[in-house]
């Protein structure tokens, strides 16, 4: 008996760890995508719109959006799968209206959200620093997208990295402790600007959302110029967490 306390010790102190020599938590990071019937999120939504189509050529609006859990399926393969319908409004004196529906699961180690036809994966575990994948394997990331009547190749050369992991971080009326901040797309060039990057809180899921889809023809006569001057087509968006569950 006398042999076997030391190892018991030993046991507890590894079960006791927080952190790995990897440096992250053994729960692998789920707390970032949490799942479960009943949870919702409401967002604050900006866009600008450039439509050289329309009557004027920058369009703003604002609205609020709501996506709640509010069931649960299976894949063909048994795997759960949790439903969410997507409500929007201009107001918040006004009725919430249905726009969508969706759903988001974890799979094999990697969450998924599935939305207008395309499976992104959103994160991998474990979350780890620096750590790189394709979110877009799913689809063929040259898809055209229809943004305001012009088409456009929206996920072109998408990259998706973890750039921090548990950063405590204000977002909008809220101080979240453990925040991990994804970028999916950083690239520019003369013609075409893709910025995509989402924040998880440890807890709640999505806090923040913020793209920048644009295209442009104007090259020379527009050196200088911001992309929010000289962009032709595609939008800016940015989404802010203001309710939870």
């Amino acid at each position: 008996m006398k042999f076997l306390w030391p190892s018991i010790i030993l046991l507890l102190l590894v079960l006791s760890c927080k952190k790995t020599s990897d440096g992250y938590d053994p729960d692998f990071g789920y707390q970032y995508f949490p799942l479960g019937v009943g949870k919702y999120w409401v967002y604050s939504v900006d866009s600008t719109i450039f439509d050289p189509t329309g009557n004027s050529l920058i369009s703003l609006s604002h609205r609020l959006v709501k996506e709640e859990i509010t069931d649960t399926l299976h894949d063909i393969s048994g795997n759960p799968l949790y439903k969410i319908e997507r409500f929007e409004r201009q107001a918040d004196t006004l009725p919430w209206q249905i726009t969508k529906v969706l759903t988001q699961s974890i799979i094999d180690n990697k969450a998924l959200r599935t939305e207008d036809n395309l499976r992104f994966i959103k994160l991998p575990f474990p979350l780890r620093k620096n750590d790189q994948w394709d979110g877009n394997a799913y689809f063929d990331p040259s898809i055209i997208v229809t943004v305001a009547g012009e088409s456009m190749e929206m996920f072109k050369d998408w990259s998706y990295k973890v750039e921090q992991v548990d950063e405590p971080e204000n977002i909008g009326s809220y101080s979240f402790p453990a925040v991990a901040t994804i970028r999916q797309a950083n690239n520019e060039n003369l013609i075409e600007l893709r910025i995509s990057k989402e924040k998880y809180a440890k807890g709640v899921g999505l806090v923040y959302r913020e793209l920048w889809i644009l295209d442009t023809q104007c090259i020379e006569p527009c050196t200088g110029q911001t992309w929010e001057e000289k962009a032709e087509k595609g939008f800016i968006l940015k989404q802010t967490i203001i309710a939870y569950n």
